[in-house]
This record gives structure tokens, sequence and C-alpha cells, in this order.
């Protein structure tokens, strides 16, 4: 927020104070931030597109005391404690945010499902689209239903979902003969080591008050795992009718979304969005909601990943799927200098390594002639140090 350059670049002479930017953001009503998520969602990634949807939540921890707000699940204490969500919504294909949605702790994947994949086939428009969830919105068999009941309504959905592990289910998939498996053959988790196997069978399971003629295609993944430890078994409901292997192959695509939670985490500081209660709320034991601020940050959050991940594939070399931290510390977080012009605002970098996977992209932007309207019209124009070896020494 000192930043000189980062303040003329944006709109103003200095930069506002943190006092001023969290003025701004107590006051962000919910519905101004709705219309600002709709009109940024890049939702022209899969329109009219063969699309492979993942729907998430992330679990952000509160700790506070004073006022009673919901409990959730929270993988990173493994125990149920006071938080709130974000339910994203993210393109499995290109690897980039389509939506998010605050809401209280209290509320699961299974309540979100269906509304977040009938926001996507309304606003995405996909000619096909493939919806992957993990076992929060199969916590119950009405949940499933409601989801299959959901494709007969669109032809071109269909929904992949991880089942829990009930253990009535469990105890019925382990009584099965070996002969119904097909064994097959996967890489070690790291270079060199041995292969690992995994076996695949197909069944049908009734849900919970249905007859027989309503049963959900299941595949079932046994991982085989070698020494003393039990072998780790994988549920899946399906609509599809592709192999069990590619059924296997397109639901662990979803690992690309819980990456680019851990890129939020850990790179964009996502678990510091502000909290969504209102702690001028007159009751502690029933405070407000409010969505707009935490939902903001968070897609605000979502956005830079989006934007950092178009950028990368635009450099030169292979900073293809980079982190962002690694492209901050590469190209963002250096020192330079600026020089004002009557006609030009000049940025120039000073030398450092690797600056050379910039050059094609200044060439363009300052070919493009952009403008500053609020410098007088200067233009703006990047440059960058050449790298020489200095003088020598006494």
């Amino acid at each position: 927020m000192e930043d000189v350059g980062f303040a003329l670049l944006t709109g103003g002479r200095r930069c506002p104070s943190r006092h001023t930017v969290g003025g701004w953001r107590r006051h962000l009503p919910w519905y101004e931030v709705d219309a600002f998520c709709r009109r940024t969602s890049p939702w022209h990634l899969i329109d009219n597109q063969v699309a492979l949807v993942s729907y998430d939540e992330h679990t952000i921890p509160r700790w506070t005391r004073k006022y009673k707000i919901g409990k959730g699940y929270v993988t990173t204490r493994n125990k149920h404690m006071r938080c709130e969500k974000l339910f994203y919504t993210y393109d499995l294909f290109s690897h980039r945010f389509l939506a998010v949605r605050a809401t209280r702790g209290d509320v699961d994947l299974l309540d979100q499902a269906v509304p977040l994949t009938r926001q996507t086939l309304a606003c995405g428009q996909p000619s096909y689209l493939h919806a992957v969830l993990d076992a929060g919105a199969g916590k119950s068999d009405a949940g499933v239903r409601a989801l299959w009941d959901l494709t007969q309504e669109y032809p071109h959905l269909d929904v992949t979902l991880r089942a829990c592990r009930y253990p009535h289910r469990v105890s019925a998939w382990k009584q099965w003969p070996s002969g119904l498996f097909t064994a097959y053959e996967e890489a070690g988790p790291y270079v060199g080591a041995a292969a690992k196997e995994i076996r695949l069978a197909e069944t049908a399971t009734v849900l919970k008050g249905e007859s027989a003629e309503q049963a959900v295609r299941t595949v079932v993944c046994r991982e085989i795992v070698p020494g003393p430890k039990k072998d780790r078994w994988h549920p899946l409901f399906t609509t599809t009718t592709v192999s069990p292997l590619d059924v296997l192959t397109m639901f662990r695509a979803r690992q690309r979304h819980e990456q680019a939670y851990r890129v939020g985490v850990y790179d964009e500081c996502l678990d510091a969005v502000p909290c969504a209660y209102d702690k001028e709320s007159p009751d502690p034991r029933r405070p407000r909601f409010h969505r707009g601020p935490l939902q903001m940050l968070g897609w605000l959050m979502a956005l830079v990943y989006n934007t950092l991940g178009d950028w990368a594939g635009e450099l030169t070399g292979d900073w293809q799927d980079c982190h962002v931290r690694t492209l901050r510390r590469t190209f963002l977080n250096r020192p330079g200098h600026l020089y004002g012009t009557p006609e030009a605002l000049i940025v120039q970098w000073d030398p450092f390594a690797g600056q050379e996977a910039l050059l094609p992209m200044l060439d363009t932007f300052n070919a493009a002639g952009h403008r500053i309207p609020w410098l007088e019209n200067r233009r703006l124009v990047l440059a960058l140090t050449p790298r020489g070896r200095g003088a020598r020494g006494p």
C-alpha cells in the first residue's frame, strides 16, 4: 500500500490507507457484489463448449467466541467449528474459476450443488456439461436424487460425484469376488516409484426409499495398499455411460480445483478474507450476516488467479501453470524507476534474472500506445534495463 507506481497506474497520486480500504469493504452491499461477480465471471470459456466443471466449498475457520455463528467441518483442523464458506465453480479444462457464492458455515455442498449447476447451465450455456462434485454433495440419498432429477431436466448434463462410504455399503463391496474387478496399473507417487494397482468394478446402488428400477450407476475403485494398511475404497456415482476407467480419470481431474485452493490460501491469503458476521449486531447470539465483503474479496482472489494464469501463458518460456507466488516473486515484486515527461510515463525495471521472458509482451504493450487519462493523458511506456557486466573493479 506504499507503492507509488501502483497508485499512479490505478488512478491516484498515492495509495489509500488501510482505514479507507476497510471502510470501502464494510459498506459493500450484497446486490452490488453480485452484479460485479456476474459481469466479471468468465462464462465465455464454456460458451457453446464441452465443459468439465467442478463444484466445491472452501471453509474459512473463525475463532470468535463472542458471536454465535454457524459451524461446519474444517478439514485442516479435523473438527466442526465456527466458520464461513465460499463455494466456487471451477472449469477443469481451462483451469479457471467461473463463479463464487459466499454462505454461512452451516451450509453444505448438498444445499448448493443444484443451484450452482443451474447457474452454470444458464450463464455459461455449454453445449455439454459434466458436473464433478465431492462427497459433500452426496451426504444424503435425497441430495443424490435431486442431482439425478436435474439430469432428466437437462439432457446435455451429466453428473459424477464421490459417494459417501457408508459402512453397510462398503462391507457389501468387500464381499465381492475378485473376478468382478478389473485390475489396472498406475504410475507411483514419485519418479522411480513402483507402480500401484487399482481395481475397478461397476454396480448399481439403490437409494433409500427407491425401487431397483431407479438404481444409480456406481463405479467402485479399490486402491491396493501394500503392507499392513487397509485398501482404500473410492465409490463414484455417475450418470455417464463411458467406461469405469474414464469415469475415474474425469473425477481425478477435480484435483486441479483443490490445487487452486492451495494457491489461493498460501499465495493470495484467501483465509484472511474479512468475516461476514456483523460485529455491531445488537444480539451476539444471532449476529447479522453480510456476505458482500466476504464474497467480494473471495472473488477478487479468483480474478487474480485467472488473470495471472492468462498472463503466464503469454510469457516466453515454460511459465504456464506456475503458481501465483512464483510469478509475483519473479516478475511483479521487482524494484524499478518511474520517469515522468510531459508526454509519457516511463516504467523501468532494474535488471533481474529471467527478464527476457517479458520482451515479446512489452513490445506488444508499447506498440498499442496505452495512455493514462488521469495523468494528463500521458503515454505509458514499459522498459527493461539491459543486463550487462559491470566495470572492472580496482
